[in-house]
């Protein structure tokens, strides 16, 4: 735990120092390009560190997870996504497995935005989780498929953006002694505008396990910042509600930062 707050205090101090020489105003453009709405593809690498509790068949232990993820915006509809996960699992088994490594590979074949208005947009993509984690403790053991849909919606008076994210994964292979993977995912996104400079989000989401037939639940939130315009900061504290799916955790505390490759918004320069 202390070593995630001192990367976030790091992450603070060095974006402190690149902020010195910005100004601080920003266009209002910038409301409508945001890097939490799912609609909204900016190219960027973002780096961020997740650590997670769980307490599942009388077992304690941890999951932390670091992950560097890369999204490339194509032309004005499209994008990619790849996710490098680091994985630690402090679970104890009695194969002793690896407790850290790689993790399992994930990527975004494609991301098409069907449509897009001033106000709100519809995308959908397919992603791909690979069965490449160096222990079985560390991924799913499973090659799954994921079809994603997404809309979006702002409400520039209350300055809030609302989202709504459906999932659904289904495994394709990979080792045969594991347990086959099927569940659904719906995501609420509520990402609300303190200023041009910060903003937070509530996100609660609900699984339905159709292996085991049931319902989990997680709320998450996130504190973002962006003391350039090129860059933000952010922590993630977050629960878990009710079930036993396997992506239900106790807690969940995840810090990260984004550093945009591309950036439409610029700052303007106070007169």
């Amino acid at each position: 735990m202390k070593k995630l707050f001192f990367l976030f205090f790091l992450l603070c101090q060095a974006c402190g120092l690149l902020a010195q020489n910005s100004t601080d105003t920003v266009k209002q453009e910038q409301i409508k390009k945001n890097a939490d709405d799912p609609a909204n593809f900016l190219t960027r690498i973002e780096f961020f560190n997740e650590l997670q509790h769980y307490e599942r068949n009388g077992n304690d232990f941890y999951v932390n997870q670091t992950t560097l993820r890369t999204i490339l915006r194509i032309g004005k509809r499209f994008t990619t996504r790849v996710d490098l996960p680091f994985v630690y699992n402090s679970i104890k088994t009695p194969a002793n497995h690896k407790e850290s490594g790689i993790g399992d590979i994930s990527f975004r074949l494609l991301g098409y935005k069907f449509l897009e208005k001033k106000l709100s947009a519809f995308t959908a993509s397919v992603e791909i989780s690979l069965n490449t984690a160096q222990s079985p403790i560390l991924g799913t053991g499973k090659n799954v498929i994921i079809p994603v849909v997404s809309y979006s919606k702002l409400l520039p008076k209350n300055k809030i953006l609302f989202s709504a994210v459906l999932q659904q994964a289904n495994s394709i292979g990979g080792d045969e002694a594991r347990s086959d993977i099927s569940f659904s995912k719906l995501q609420i996104i509520v990402l609300k505008y303190w200023s041009r400079r910060f903003w937070t989000v509530l996100a609660p989401e609900w699984f339905y396990d159709y292996i085991n037939d049931g319902v989990s639940m997680n709320l998450r939130t996130r504190f973002t910042g962006a003391p350039t315009p090129r860059m933000n900061i952010w922590i993630t504290p977050s629960a878990g509600i009710f079930g036993d799916f396997a992506g239900r955790y106790q807690w969940s505390l995840d810090i990260g930062g984004r550093y945009f490759l591309f950036r439409e918004m610029k700052f303007k320069k106070n007169k």
